[in-house]
Formats: C-alpha cells, sequence, structure tokens
C-alpha cells in the first residue's frame, strides 16, 4: 500500500465522518423545527384560550352591568359616573382579549402558516406583532387611566389628576411620535 493510498483513505474516512457529523446536526435541526411548532402551538392554543375566555367574561360584565343600571336606575350623577367606570372597564377587558388575540394569530402567522386576519393587521415578524402588541397596551392602558380618572378624581385633587392627565398624554404622544418615525 502507497503512502499515498493511506492518505486518500484517511481523508476519505474523516470526509464521511464530517459528512455523518453535519447530518447528525441537521437531523437535529429539523427535529427542533418539528417540536418548536408544537411548542409555538401551545402558545398560540393558551393566548386563543385567555383571548376567548376575556371576551366571554367581558360579555357577561356588559349584561350583568346593564341590568344593574336598569334595576338601579336613578338620575344621581355618582350612578352615572359608576356606571360609566365600570363600561370603561368593559371596554379595557375587551381591549385585553384582542391584545391575547391578536398574539395568538400573530404568532400562528409567524411561525405556522397563512392566519384569518384583518386587512389592517400586518404581521411581517416579530418586530410588527410587537409593535400591534404596544399600540393596544397604550390604547388599553389610556382606557383604563379613563375608568380611574372618573371614579376617583375627587380623591386625587385638581393638581394630582392634572399631573396624571399630563403624564399619559405625554407616554401617549411618545408613542405616536415614535410609531411615524
Amino acid at each position: 500500500m502507497k503512502n499515498d493510498d493511506v492518505n486518500s483513505s484517511d481523508r476519505n474516512g474523516s470526509s464521511q465522518h464530517n459528512c455523518q457529523e453535519k447530518g447528525g446536526v441537521h437531523s437535529f435541526i429539523q427535529s427542533m423545527a418539528v417540536g418548536s411548532k408544537w411548542l409555538f402551538g401551545l402558545a398560540i392554543i393558551g393566548t386563543g384560550i385567555i383571548s376567548a375566555d376575556l371576551f366571554i367574561y367581558g360579555f357577561l360584565l356588559s349584561l350583568s352591568g346593564v341590568y344593574k343600571a336598569i334595576i338601579q336606575f336613578n338620575f344621581a350623577m355618582e350612578t352615572v359616573q359608576v356606571f360609566l367606570a365600570t363600561s370603561i372597564e368593559i371596554i379595557d377587558i375587551f381591549l385585553v382579549a384582542t391584545v391575547f388575540y391578536l398574539i395568538s394569530m400573530g404568532l400562528y402567522e409567524l411561525f405556522v402558516a397563512k392566519a384569518p386576519l384583518p386587512g389592517w393587521v400586518e404581521i411581517r415578524n416579530l418586530d410588527d406583532l410587537k409593535t400591534k402588541l404596544l399600540g393596544l397596551i397604550v390604547i388599553a392602558l389610556a382606557v383604563l387611566f379613563l375608568g380611574v380618572a372618573l371614579t376617583h378624581i375627587k380623591e386625587m385633587g385638581i393638581p394630582g389628576f392634572g399631573t396624571a392627565v399630563a403624564i399619559m398624554i405625554i407616554a401617549i404622544s411618545s408613542y405616536l411620535w415614535v410609531k411615524h418615525e
């Protein structure tokens, strides 16, 4: 056996060994990709269940709120403020439910297949999903703030309420300014 033949067989042997290693890594990555669909499936189903639960809960609270407003009807301004605050809190629940729905559909769109999203929702990457999420969070916080402002304005006093309103306006303006850049 010549020296060149030995070197040639060593090269072929190590070459085959490298291919097997790459095949092992490739196989591992493929199995990880298949497994990640299951993991994202769990996230999609979980956020979808939370979304549905919040929509149902908000609907039932709406029915309960209207029932109480009819049963306890009077012309006192405080009663109207409590009903408005409750209604705004219910809207906040629906907005949070929408956030969970969009997260569920966005994850589905990004990691599984095309999702049945409305035309105004374009999710091409995680940044798009994050932007939609942040926008809805800002809106939900603004609605929540409005509900608190309606019921607790007397407790905060004018300076406290004015400061809280100013902070909220700055936060929303900052978000919109960054979003449009």
